[in-house]
């Protein structure tokens, strides 16, 4: 009896520690997923020698919505997907962009041509653990970086 009294306050020690530690590594595994989306997005337009766009999608077909939790990967000239990312529900996405695409050179370039930036963030609306969300951003056209942080998703 004693045995199992030890056992049950050791596990109720350890449920909360081993939940902040599964939604770290979700937050880290979508990130790192985002950031392959990105690098791959950028292979292509390189090898394609043409624009590649990074967007979200209702369908999976088509650039459309707002909604960054299901993404593709599509080919500007001929419309052809070339890889789709779909949300597991668990971690919210949202991105300060509409779409990120990338030219023939490797770079991101917006609607007037400069250089791209854009902030995705990946959370999960929880405590545990304190840096509940992770911001994948793009910089110089080209340079992505993932950073915690901590907030209210949103």
């Amino acid at each position: 009896m004693v045995t199992v009294a030890v056992l049950a306050i050791l596990a109720s020690a350890a449920i909360p520690g081993f939940t902040s530690l599964i939604n770290r590594d979700r937050l880290t595994s979508r990130a790192n997923e985002l950031v392959a989306l990105f690098q791959y997005a950028r292979s292509e337009a390189i090898r394609l020698n043409g624009r590649v766009v990074l967007c979200p999608s209702t369908d999976g077909a088509n650039c459309s919505g707002s909604d960054w939790d299901q993404l593709i990967v599509v080919v500007s000239r001929s419309g052809q997907v070339l890889r789709q990312l779909s949300g597991n529900g668990r971690a919210a996405i949202s991105a300060d962009v509409a779409d990120v695409a990338f030219s023939a050179d490797g770079l991101a370039r917006d609607s007037s041509g400069l250089l791209a930036t854009a902030s995705i963030t990946v959370c999960i609306d929880t405590t545990h653990p304190s840096d509940n969300r992770r911001v994948v951003q793009l910089a110089s056209g080209s340079r992505v970086s993932v950073q915690q942080a901590s907030g209210a998703c949103p």
